[in-house]
């Protein structure tokens, strides 16, 4: 039986972790366990004739780029000179963004396109209301996610008598860390003090020297920079309540990989947050910073809402979002492409 080939165009795979890096390596995985052959092309890697010459030994079947703007061009160039289609996947900043969104080649990606692939509704909506001639190749193919690894040999010098709000943001504007900062500042007084612990590399130099600034000498704050991922399951162990403060989402790699964990989730009530959050139910959702330390304090004084919401996420994040479901959805997906066109 032939063997499905697939070629996946990442956006990123050095630097500070990121989701679009997150999502690329799980759905290689995934796709490897589903029964394809998979090739991953990073773009900040590798030049486009390097991947040409990569492709023509490989000879995939369908390119699939992740994030229309970074990754659109090179995946339509690829396919183009392979005579085969290929598959966008909108990852967040590419559909929400305006900047990006009204870029001219996130325009033609989406037009040249065989399949677009959103992880929700209210984003295929938004490229319907947006793109409408490209609505008819739309699919919904929410991400997968599984339980991070547990060392327990990490506390990353925590203290032991404080309650832990951990905000997993690579630093860089969409994340609104300052947001985190600002809100909590009041907070750390009381029988169970707060501290908010940041997790992630630098992206935008000149954001990273405001939050730097914004931190200096503040006892309740800590930056952790960069952690290793395969470190990320012990820390998310270690936190109370893990945040999400961002400006807007695809949808958050590390919410999901927190509610795996069956780590309670504060988060902004933001579409893609929406489809994991259910407010009081899987985690809690803010719209403005007084619901936010609204929202804060039920958690600080509830052990026995925190355990809820955490178990709760859990079971929603297993049940909804395995990563098998969403590699057998985009084999689907390359198959409806590909049905007039034997495997070879």
């Amino acid at each position: 039986m032939a063997v499905m080939r697939i070629a996946l165009v990442s956006p990123y795979s050095v630097g500070p972790m990121r989701g679009n890096i997150s999502t690329v390596k799980r759905i290689a995985r995934s796709l490897g366990e589903a029964g394809a052959e998979v090739m991953v092309l990073p773009v900040d890697a590798m030049t486009f004739d390097e991947m040409k010459g990569r492709l023509s030994a490989f000879s995939p079947h369908v390119i699939h780029g992740f994030h229309a703007l970074y990754c659109g061009d090179t995946a339509r160039r690829l396919a183009l000179f392979l005579s085969i289609p290929f598959v966008m996947t909108l990852t967040g900043s590419d559909i929400n963004d305006t900047a990006m969104r009204e870029h001219p080649a996130t325009l033609s990606t989406l037009l040249a396109a065989a399949g677009i692939v959103c992880f929700d509704s209210s984003i295929a909506a938004t490229v319907g209301r947006r793109f409408p001639v490209c609505a008819g190749r739309v699919s919904i193919i929410p991400q997968g996610v599984s339980p991070l690894p547990l060392t327990g040999n990490h506390d990353f010098g925590l203290p032991p008598n404080r309650m832990v709000l951990l905000l997993p943001a690579a630093l860089r504007p969409v994340k609104n860390v300052e947001f985190a900062v600002h809100a909590l500042s009041g907070f750390s007084a009381g029988s169970n003090p707060a501290m908010l612990v940041i997790a992630g590399g630098e992206i935008d130099p000149l954001y990273t020297s405001g939050i730097r600034s914004l931190i200096a000498g503040n006892p309740s704050v800590a930056w952790l920079g960069e952690v290793a991922y395969t470190r990320m399951g012990d820390l998310y162990s270690c936190a109370d309540v893990v945040l999400n403060c961002s400006r807007y989402e695809g949808m958050s790699n590390s919410l999901m990989e927190a509610m795996a964990l069956g780590r309670p989730v504060l988060a902004a009530d933001i579409p893609g947050n929406t489809l994991l959050v259910r407010h009081n139910e899987t985690g809690l959702l803010y719209r403005d910073e007084s619901e936010f330390m609204e929202m804060a304090v039920r958690l600080q004084e509830g052990r026995a809402l925190r355990e809820r919401l955490g178990t709760n996420a859990a079971r929603f994040v297993r049940e909804n979002f395995p990563p098998r479901r969403e590699a057998e959805s985009y084999m689907t997906l390359y198959q409806s492409l590909l049905q007039d066109t034997p495997l070879a």
